[in-house]
């Protein structure tokens, strides 16, 4: 018996999750960009319904979590518009995340595994495994989590 191969949307979907509607930049910029074989999102924020603040404050570490999957939801949406299907995609290169953190919090890297953990189970551990870095800002009333990605596409 041969097993199809699921795709990236459909491993989304086994997940119980599915790629949100591509948001229009709120500025001078364009959502994702294909340089050759690597193609770059723009910093990408949660869903309109995930609540605002900084984490350790006004949301726990698991609110974080679920804030920097849906940025990651939500940077896969911006890379689809530009390269039309995330199968091409060979692996995650680097991903950079913003964490709005409250004074004293040093759970950055926590509350980003939700962007890279979910890019594991889509892409597998090797070309899922982004280099990454996880930074705090400080901003009362912003979003939680600001992240973007950069992949390489297969050739």
């Amino acid at each position: 018996m041969s097993h199809a191969i699921m795709t990236v949307e459909q491993k989304l979907e086994t997940l119980g999750l599915k790629l949100p509607p591509t948001p229009a930049p709120a500025g001078i910029y364009v959502g994702a960009k294909q340089a050759g074989n690597l193609v770059f999102s723009a910093g990408q924020g949660p869903f309109t319904t995930t609540k605002r603040g900084m984490v350790g404050k006004d949301l726990t570490v698991d609110e974080g979590y679920q804030a920097a999957r849906e940025s990651c939801l939500r940077c896969l949406s911006q890379l689809k518009s530009v390269i039309g299907d995330l199968d091409r995609i060979k692996q995650v290169v680097q991903v950079i995340g913003f964490i709005n953190s409250a004074e004293g919090f040093m759970q950055q890297p926590s509350v980003l595994n939700g962007f890279t953990e979910l890019l594991v189970q889509l892409f597998g551990s090797e070309a899922g495994k982004p280099a990454r870095t996880a930074l705090p800002a400080h901003h009362p009333g912003w979003i939680a989590v600001e992240a973007w990605m950069v992949v390489e596409l297969k050739t």
